[in-house]
């Protein structure tokens, strides 16, 4: 009788382990379905932090959100190369029309989230400068901050804007730009005295009490400054659904307006 006893208290042991096992097993396995990665342009950094946190408030999902920022250039191919992303945001519709080109947007779900103004910004021991086309002559021995051209949309509409007004050639065949992998980078550049001036985004501008505008573009010297969103393929399952769905709400544009961006 003891034998028995004595096996079946083992085989009571063995199932409560079992069943302890596959309630980890499937707490793990929602939390990791429960994840939302948004794949986010620098300059929306503080504007998609707020939104997240303000959506979390509303109680209608307890999805855990994962941000990664950088420049647009820089995400896209990162989610081109299988990076876990959900949501991608870029300050750039040249970023998403390269995902979709590779089918990676799921379809029907890309938006222009925002639009945004850019600006040049001096830091305080910047010369004055009454315009772009004087950048150069107020540069003396600094740098121009700017974004890569090539993957920081803010660095592309820079340099389209300095060739509207006629001076980026002079500038850059001098080798006076410094570049930055992102607008953020650009805007530290001359909050901490390494460059005089910088191109950055309004919304960028407005973070720093450490730079000042000297001049805001006209929309006719650069491309639009539209923000998409868009999910990835193969990602929108009803966490994303019920996220995307919030950031075309009133609450999510008012968060815009507050950071500076402009919304319909």
């Amino acid at each position: 009788m003891k034998n028995i006893t004595h096996k079946k208290n083992i085989l009571k042991v063995a199932f409560c382990i079992f069943a302890l096992a596959v309630t980890f097993l499937s707490i793990g396995a929602i939390a990791a379905q429960s994840k939302i990665y948004i794949y986010a342009a620098a300059s929306t950094t503080d504007t998609v932090r707020e939104l997240i946190e303000n959506y979390k408030k509303t109680g209608s999902s307890t999805a855990e959100f994962v941000t990664v920022f950088g420049s647009s250039g820089d995400l896209a191919r990162q989610i081109e190369a299988g990076a876990d992303a959900n949501i991608f945001i870029s300050a750039d519709t040249k970023w998403v029309r390269y995902l979709d080109e590779k089918k990676l947007v799921e379809a029907g779900t890309s938006s222009i989230f925002a639009s945004n103004e850019l600006v040049i910004v001096a830091s305080s021991k910047a010369k004055a400068l009454k315009s772009p086309g004087k950048l150069f002559e107020a540069l003396g021995d600094s740098n121009l901050a700017m974004g890569d051209t090539r993957s920081v949309p803010a660095g592309k509409y820079g340099m389209e804007a300095l060739q509207y007004h006629r001076v980026w050639d002079r500038i850059s065949g001098a080798n006076k730009i410094a570049y930055y992998p992102d607008v953020r980078k650009v805007l530290n550049a001359v909050e901490t005295l390494q460059c005089d001036f910088g191109i950055v985004y309004k919304t960028d501008a407005k973070m720093s009490s450490k730079v000042k505008v000297v001049y805001s573009f006209k929309g006719k010297s650069h491309s639009p400054i539209d923000y998409p969103v868009c999910v990835i393929n193969g990602k929108n399952n009803d966490d994303v659904k019920a996220f995307m769905k919030f950031l075309k709400s009133r609450k999510a544009k008012a968060v815009l307006k507050k950071y500076g961006f402009a919304v319909k």
